[in-house]
């Protein structure tokens, strides 16, 4: 079963002051814009800051804002600001990174927090009780060891077969197997089981894509509490049932502005910005900014 893990995001103090950030905010919803920066961190930080499109929705904005519950189109045009500013990386094939989260992510699994809040509660009992660490510790250690033996012996048989399957699953789709993947095999068919796994690489061949987009997609499931593969599939369809709501909800929320399309207005508008009470000259230095005089 998997070890869930938690992870938090470490902001820098001068995170407000980084020009970048100064800009956006500057611009007609720019605190609207950098909320939703500071959502799509947090949601790639399980991924070591990527983000991962994974053909639930029509195009990666109207996935990502489902997920994140924001304007699609604010969700689009934030994207291409970041990239242009060099705060985020289109690398292709589906996957983009956020460049700052990995000098800004933590992380812990679940079971180092339960072993960090025990080692808290034995300190509080040496210092009760006058109970030496050293014996807790002794006695933790023999209770962990027979549990360890015990589910050794239950579960041998099951993960051999399952990982020999999983060898050639891998083999099938991605070619031999390196020695140097074989913990990393182990580890996922330890924390996913082998049919999750089954389905994540269905997907990440479809993509044309490496087993290391499927440890992404298998990632991602584990952090939403997906443990099955019915689960896995009611997430794909529960998606497509949610998306024409959502996407005419935030429609209704703001009256669509016309502008001829050649005009810099026109342009800023066909990107998804909201140019209400920007000037002429704001309006033509941010299509500069964003490339898309010649669009």
């Amino acid at each position: 079963m998997a070890d869930k893990r938690y992870y938090w995001f470490k902001m820098e103090q001068s995170f407000f002051e980084q020009k970048e950030i100064k800009y956006l905010r500057r611009l007609p919803g720019g605190d609207t814009y950098t909320i939703i920066y500071l959502k799509l961190i947090l949601k790639s930080l399980e991924n070591d800051g990527k983000i991962y499109y994974e053909n639930i929705g029509d195009d990666y904005s109207q996935e990502w804002a489902l997920e994140i519950e924001e304007d699609e189109k604010a969700v689009s045009f934030l994207v291409a600001f970041l990239i242009n500013k060099g705060l985020m990386i289109d690398c292709g094939f589906d996957e983009f990174e956020i460049t700052k989260t990995k000098s800004l992510v933590g992380s812990e699994t679940a079971s180092a927090e339960r072993k960090r809040r025990q080692r808290e509660r034995e300190r509080e009992v040496f210092q009760l009780e006058n109970v030496t660490l050293s014996q807790v510790g002794h006695i933790e250690s023999e209770i962990d060891i027979e549990k360890e033996k015990e589910v050794e012996a239950s579960t041998a048989t099951s993960t051999n077969s399952d990982f020999q399957n999983l060898i050639e699953l891998y083999q099938n789709n991605f070619g031999i197997v390196k020695p140097i993947l074989y913990d990393d095999l182990k580890a996922d068919l330890e924390d996913y089981g082998l049919e999750l796994i089954i389905e994540a690489v269905k997907r990440a061949v479809k993509r044309q894509r490496e087993y290391g987009y499927a440890q992404g997609i298998l990632k991602s499931w584990n952090n939403k509490g997906i443990k099955t593969l019915d689960q896995a599939k009611a997430e794909e369809v529960s998606f497509q049932n949610n998306s024409q709501n959502n996407q005419n909800k935030f429609q209704q929320q703001k009256p669509v502005k016309k502008a001829p399309e050649w005009t810099d207005e026109g342009r800023l508008i066909k990107a998804g910005v909201d140019t209400t009470g920007m000037t002429q000259n704001e309006m033509y230095k941010l299509v500069g900014e964003m490339g898309l005089r010649n669009a």
